[in-house]
């Protein structure tokens, strides 16, 4: 006959001491501390069928006490080992990316841009003729699509560092003027209305301009494509408590469900001349800085789509 009815651990998280798991969610009538050295690591929760346990029930449970704190120093070495693991994975992945997209950058982005700079100067002869000029200028905007998808490729091959390791900071409302700036002709070629809103104090965020600078633009290039004309698309940074808050949100028609598990997938995309590497690298350059980042879609009415990026504020990183 068993005596126990239900068990429960509790476990306290070893850098802050706060609470870190409670898989059973009820008030336990007995419990037994966890130690590791003289240091409480958490409860055993008991829930007996009677009033009381057995002496030999008590001293069994003492005794998985004791087992438990090598066992969860067990379970956490091996959670590192797996954790390791898949990084030198990704690591040597990127790193035949990497050559791929070095032998690319080397073979294409040259023959590039000797077209452009023979292009430009012919789009500046006046005697061109304005079918041809049409005819150039669009030819010109392939060639700027094809160096962007090239600069994102040889982004994404970097290696990723570990969360909140990279050095840095600046000012989040410069960088989101700049972004703004930079894409706003794109968006009045699209006929969406690009805003921005800011608040909060100007406290910098302990990222790098670059990784915030990739973050935004992204996030804000897939917003204009995702927007019909007519609609809008807001980039809104807010500084508080400890924390900078950026969000981009458009009105396009929302991402389904069953994809927003894969968005985040490097080369997982939707559209047809899109390389899936855009919100790839937006999720890598959060992590990167320490940040986090969540995708609330549809928003209203089953439409619209909103990215928040939350990253630390400096000299509150951890």
């Amino acid at each position: 006959q068993f005596e126990l009815a239900e068990v429960g651990l509790m476990l306290w998280d070893p850098l802050t001491g706060k609470e870190e798991r409670v898989p059973a969610r009820k008030v336990f009538k007995q419990g037994l501390a966890i130690l590791q050295g003289n240091r409480t690591i958490g409860t055993l929760c008991v829930e007996p069928h009677g009033a009381a346990i057995s002496g030999e029930t008590k001293v069994a449970l003492e005794f998985l006490c004791d087992q438990l704190p090598g066992a969860l120093d067990l379970c956490r070495l091996i959670e590192e080992k797996l954790r390791l693991e898949r990084e030198l994975a990704e690591r040597e992945r990127l790193a035949l990316v990497g050559q791929m997209a070095a032998s690319i950058s080397h073979n294409l982005k040259n023959p590039l841009g000797s077209m452009k700079t023979i292009l430009q100067v012919q789009m500046e002869n006046p005697e061109l003729p304005e079918p041809i000029r049409g005819e150039t200028k669009m030819v010109l905007e392939e060639i700027g699509r094809l160096s962007t998808k090239l600069n994102q490729l040889l982004q994404f091959s970097r290696p990723a560092v570990r969360g909140g390791s990279v050095a840095g900071n600046c000012e989040a409302r410069v960088v989101v003027e700049e972004v703004a700036g930079v894409l706003s002709h794109e968006a009045e070629k699209r006929g969406v209305k690009l805003q921005t809103k800011i608040s909060g104090n100007n406290a910098k965020v302990a990222a790098t301009a670059e990784a915030l600078h990739d973050i935004l633009s992204n996030l804000v290039v897939n917003a204009l494509e995702a927007t019909p004309r007519g609609g809008r698309v807001v980039v809104a940074a807010d500084s508080n408590d400890g924390e900078c808050v950026l969000a981009v949100e458009d009105d396009g028609p929302g991402i389904p469900a069953a994809l927003q598990e894969k968005i985040l997938q490097p080369f997982f995309t939707t559209k047809s001349q899109g390389t899936g590497l855009g919100l790839a690298i937006v999720a890598r350059r959060v992590a990167e800085s320490g940040g986090k980042m969540n995708c609330e879609s549809p928003m209203r009415d089953g439409h619209g789509t909103r990215f928040r990026v939350t990253l630390p504020v400096e000299g509150t990183k951890k």
